[in-house]
């Protein structure tokens, strides 16, 4: 397969796509405020037991940072030495997600003491994913025309158009992810053969929409009314067939008379969504800051010698100042110390403004 792997660095954030056969299908980031705060599959820890849970036949663990970890003891039961307080070596399989921390699995270490600590940091983004993918050609976005802004806008949208015509209409709850496939009037009088080739095109732009977000957990799919069971069949096969070059895990159900298929997709880490937005569902402070720092230095590369100001709305400005990294630092190794940051009081969240 055709694959590459297009990676941008900026303060604050590194950003990678996956593309395949030409086409965006993966978004990964590595976010500069998440380190030494977040744990990151592929870890090595010296970990303490915090609680062990026999009805759930695995133990929680503290890695000192984040949420404690999940440990599943699997078919071989709870390991001699398990108990509340012990150090133990554990390596970090699936990354945290909402409220749920870490899975972990556990690994023989030499170290001993002052746990919870890192003992071994994995390697950075653009490495972990040629370890996934080693046949993969690495590049910068921009050397490879890979635009990752536009990707990530299209994983955050809610309606998605379906190439040949019609909608996908794609709805995140706290339980599901709704995704409706809207016909946009094309079936009112055209029969059965319409509806059923545009579900099928459907399933393609499905498939595509729930790794390129890196959807987890429940999927329903709500497709166009078919009667014949035969058709209902035909868009089942075409969704396995669209989900057959995703690497996580997949259970899919078949159609019901209802015309909805249900799938449970392995949740491998934080969606798009979750990375990028508040509980409210808008861009979070955070994913505001750091687009401001990317005009930032967009317009210090364009502008080589002139002192610039970057104005942003109070939220975001005191994001800025708060320490998560040291921004300001960061920016004056890569483009010197010729910017200021103002807040622009009164202004929306979403305002930004960079001037000579």
């Amino acid at each position: 397969m055709n694959r590459l792997i297009a990676v941008e660095e900026w303060v604050g954030e590194t950003r990678a796509a996956v593309v395949e056969q030409g086409q965006i299908v993966e978004l990964h980031f590595d976010r500069w405020s998440q380190h030494g705060v977040r744990a990151f599959a592929g870890e090595l820890y010296l970990g303490r037991v915090k609680k062990v849970d026999g009805a759930l036949n695995a133990a929680f663990i503290d890695l000192g940072r984040g949420n404690p970890g999940f440990l599943p003891f699997g078919k071989a039961g709870r390991p001699a030495g398990m108990h509340e307080g012990a150090e133990i070596g554990i390596r970090v399989t699936r990354e945290s997600f909402g409220e749920k921390g870490p899975t972990l699995a556990i690994v023989d270490v030499d170290e001993k003491g002052d746990a919870p600590r890192l003992i071994e940091a994995d390697a950075n983004l653009a490495e972990r994913l040629l370890r996934r993918y080693p046949d993969a050609e690495l590049a910068w976005a921009d050397e490879a025309d890979i635009d990752i802004s536009v990707a990530i806008d299209v994983a955050l949208s809610t309606g998605v158009p379906i190439p040949g015509g019609g909608m996908l209409l794609i709805e995140p709850t706290s339980a599901l992810t709704a995704i409706d496939i809207d016909s946009a009037g094309r079936t009112a009088n055209a029969g059965r053969k319409l509806a059923l080739d545009l579900n099928i095109a459907a399933m393609v732009e499905i498939a595509r929409q729930i790794r390129l977000r890196a959807l987890g957990g429940n999927v329903v799919i709500d497709c166009l009314h078919l009667r014949a069971q035969p058709d209902r069949k035909s868009v089942e096969n075409a969704l396995k067939r669209a989900l057959k070059h995703d690497p996580a895990r997949i259970d899919t159900q078949p159609m019901s008379r209802f015309g909805l298929i249900e799938l449970v997709r392995q949740r491998t880490g934080p969606s798009v969504a979750e990375t990028h937005n508040s509980r409210s569902g808008h861009a979070s402070d955070e994913t505001l800051a750091l687009a401001a720092l990317r005009r930032l230095e967009t317009e210090a590369r364009a502008h080589r010698s002139a002192r610039l100001t970057l104005r942003t709305s109070p939220a975001v400005h005191d994001w800025l100042l708060a320490k998560h990294f040291d921004a300001q630092a960061a920016l004056s190794d890569r483009i010197g110390p010729r910017f200021a940051f103002e807040s622009r009081q009164g202004a929306n969240r979403e305002f930004i403004e960079v001037t000579t």
